[in-house]
C-alpha cells in the first residue's frame, strides 16, 4: 500500500467516524426515551465504532511512519488518542450496565465521540 492509499483510507475513515457516532447516540437516545436499556443494536454499534477508532489509529501510525505528520500534530494525537480510549472508558465506567440509565450516558457519549472526531479532523491540517 502506497502513500496515497493510506492517506486515502485515514481521510475516508476519518470522515465516516462522526457520522458513525451520531447513529450509535440516535440509537441510545431512542432506547432511552422508549424506556427502554442497552439492546445488542448499541452494544454492537459500539463495538463497530471502537474497530473504527482502531483502525484510523493503526492508519495514523502508518502514515507517521511513512513520514507525515498533521499540521497540528500535538493535538490531533490528543483527540485520536481520547477517541480510542473513550468507548472502552465508558463500558469501564458504567460497569456494563444495560439499563435505562446507560442508554442515556452512552447518547451522550456518542456525541461526546462526534465532537471528539470532528476536532481531530480540525486538527489535522
Amino acid at each position: 500500500m502506497d502513500l496515497a492509499t493510506v492517506l486515502w483510507l485515514h481521510k475516508g475513515v476519518g470522515n465516516a467516524a462522526p457520522l458513525f457516532m451520531v447513529l450509535v447516540s440516535l440509537i441510545s437516545f431512542i432506547n432511552y426515551f422508549r424506556g427502554l436499556g442497552l439492546d445488542g443494536n448499541v452494544i454492537g454499534a459500539v463495538v463497530v465504532g471502537e474497530i473504527m477508532m482502531l483502525t484510523q489509529a493503526s492508519l495514523g501510525i502508518i502514515l507517521l511512519v511513512l513520514g507525515l505528520w498533521p499540521g497540528g500534530w500535538g493535538i490531533h494525537f490528543l483527540y485520536g488518542s481520547l477517541s480510542v480510549l473513550f468507548f472502552p472508558a465508558l463500558w469501564a465506567y458504567t460497569r456494563g450496565a444495560t439499563d435505562r440509565r446507560a442508554s442515556l450516558v452512552w447518547a451522550v457519549g456518542g456525541l461526546f465521540m462526534m465532537g471528539l472526531t470532528l476536532r481531530a479532523i480540525g486538527t489535522a491540517g
